[in-house]
C-alpha cells in the first residue's frame, strides 16, 4: 500500500470513528418524524391517523396528520374523492372551519389529481402526510377538535401559537 492510500485510508477512519462520537448535525435531527399529538384507528385495514402539527399563526391554522400503515400488508384508498376537501374540517368554539383557498379556489392542501383525487398508497411500514390551513379560531382558544373522513375525531389538540 502506497504512502498517499494510507494516508487517505487515515483520513477515513478518522472521519467515520470521529462522526461515531459527534451528535447528529441539526439538519439530521430535523428530519425525524415528530411525535403525534393523538393517535386514530382509521377504516383502512393496519393504518393509523397520527396529528403531529397545529400551529397558529398570522391568522392561519396548519395541522399535519401522518397517515401510517402499521400491518403487514400494502394498503390503498382514496383519501380525497371528487375534491370533497370540506369534509376536512376544524371545529372550535362551536364554529366550523373549512380548508383555506387561495384567489382561484384551490384549496391550501395536497393537491388532488385531474380528477380531484388523492390517492394513498402505503407499503407496510410506510407513511404519507397530510397537511391543511384553515382561518385560525380566535386567540382565546387553545384546543380545537379535527374531522377526516373514516377517521375517528380528533378532540382537545392543543394549538401551539407562533
Amino acid at each position: 500500500m502506497t504512502k498517499r492510500n494510507l494516508f487517505w485510508l487515515a483520513v477515513l477512519a478518522v472521519a467515520v470513528i470521529g462522526g461515531a462520537t459527534r451528535p447528529a448535525p441539526a439538519a439530521a435531527q430535523a428530519a425525524k418524524p415528530a411525535e403525534p399529538l393523538q393517535v386514530q384507528e382509521t377504516n383502512e385495514a393496519g393504518v393509523v391517523a397520527e396529528f403531529v402539527e397545529c400551529k397558529r399563526k398570522e391568522g392561519v391554522l396548519s395541522v399535519r396528520i401522518r397517515f401510517r400503515n402499521t400491518g403487514t400488508e400494502a394498503v390503498a384508498w382514496y383519501l380525497v374523492s371528487g375534491r370533497n376537501y370540506d369534509q376536512f374540517y376544524v371545529t372550535a368554539a362551536a364554529k366550523k372551519y373549512l380548508v383555506l383557498r387561495d384567489s382561484e379556489k384551490v384549496p391550501l392542501a395536497p393537491p388532488a389529481g385531474s380528477g380531484g383525487d388523492i390517492y394513498v398508497s402505503l407499503k407496510p411500514g410506510g407513511s404519507w402526510l397530510w397537511w391543511a390551513k384553515y382561518p385560525a379560531p380566535p386567540a382565546d382558544v387553545k384546543k380545537i377538535n379535527y374531522v377526516v373522513p373514516g377517521v375517528a375525531p380528533f378532540e382537545d389538540i392543543p394549538i401551539t401559537d407562533q
